[in-house]
């Protein structure tokens, strides 16, 4: 029973860590990344200079945060 859950607990660590590293994939795409957090749309990634596209970045880094905040808050890890 003990190895089971040793198990579990080594899979959870793996898909937090592989969770993770696929945010921070996304995050350094500029152009994918406020596309994937819903913040505005290919249509609009492709008008905006890259000063606009900056701070669309920061909001999806800010929503990406309160996401990542509130997953926690809700399971109680917190």
């Amino acid at each position: 029973m003990k190895s089971s859950s040793n198990e579990y607990i080594q899979v959870l660590h793996e898909t937090k860590l592989e969770y993770f590293k696929l945010l921070e994939e996304i995050k350094q795409n500029k152009y994918f990344f406020p596309i994937i957090m819903g913040v505005c749309t290919l249509n609009d990634v492709k008008t905006l200079n890259y000063k606009d596209l900056m701070e669309v970045n920061k909001i999806s880094e800010l929503k990406l945060e309160k996401q990542i905040f509130e997953m926690f808050l809700s399971k109680g890890v917190l």
